[in-house]
């Protein structure tokens, strides 16, 4: 009898034994593991009683969402003018615009043509009696070279314009200087610094959009056809500007 209990005695020490050897071995890997799943967000394991690990409830974060890239404003701009905005167009008021108007460099895909009225020839007072209402955030108006050649004055000029901007009803109003007029600058000169003032009272953004074709007061070579008309480069210039000016 005291000899099984002596047995039993021995073989309950072994297996003591064995479990702290177990126990050993297994705590520095399970301390690995645990500081891994600290550090790099993973899962942790635990082994179970019968030695299989098993997942922990430790849960893995989610990854942050990416930020959103902002995309650019999209606004929609209405043009009128003479001869230098309708030039070689084929259908100016239904979008179709031509290789020397200014407003087909001016648009973009976030710059949208959206109609308006140009016409040969015409004076502010012909463009305020044909434009209409349109639903636009921005009006460009490129006009007043044949009111100088007609002898109008610029306080009906004024008139005409206060007229087009009223009719319009677009949020922004964008003003440009009009280009040369190569047989007799001068004129065109004053009516540009009188255009500046009268945009500064009214709160219309201003423009001198025919700065980069001209060289002082007429055009720079190659930039015009006949003295009033811009070329297609010098067309591609000025609609550049007005884009520049047209978000504001």
């Amino acid at each position: 009898m005291r000899t099984r209990i002596k047995l039993i005695g021995v073989a309950l020490l072994a297996a003591a034994t064995a479990l702290l050897v177990v126990a050993a071995v297994m705590k520095p890997a399970m301390e690995r593991a645990t500081a891994q799943g600290a550090q790099g967000g993973t899962a942790v394991v635990a082994p179970t009683a019968s030695g299989t690990p098993a997942p922990s409830s430790v849960p893995t974060p989610s990854s942050a969402s990416p930020t959103p890239t902002p995309t650019a404003a999209t606004y929609r701009f209405a043009a009128v003018g003479d001869a230098i905005t309708l030039a070689d167009s084929t259908d100016f008021a239904d979008g179709q615009t031509g290789s020397t108007s200014w407003v087909t460099y001016a648009a973009s895909p976030n710059l949208v043509f959206s109609g308006g009225w140009a016409g040969a020839g015409a004076t502010t007072a012909k463009i305020a009696a044909n434009v209409k209402q349109l639903d636009v955030d921005v009006l460009v108006i490129v006009a007043g070279t044949n009111d100088i050649t007609q002898g109008v004055a610029f306080t009906q000029t004024t008139t005409n314009l206060d007229r087009i901007v009223t009719t319009v009803g677009a949020r922004r109003v964008v003003v440009s200087a009009i280009p040369p007029r190569d047989v007799d600058p001068r004129p065109t000169a004053a009516f540009n610094a009188s255009l500046q003032r009268l945009a500064a009272q009214r709160q219309w953004a201003f423009i001198d959009s025919a700065a980069g074709v001209r060289v002082g007061d007429v055009y720079a070579p190659g930039m015009t056809f006949d003295g009033v008309r811009p070329t297609k480069d010098a067309a591609q210039i000025i609609g550049k500007a007005i884009a520049g000016a047209i978000p504001g």
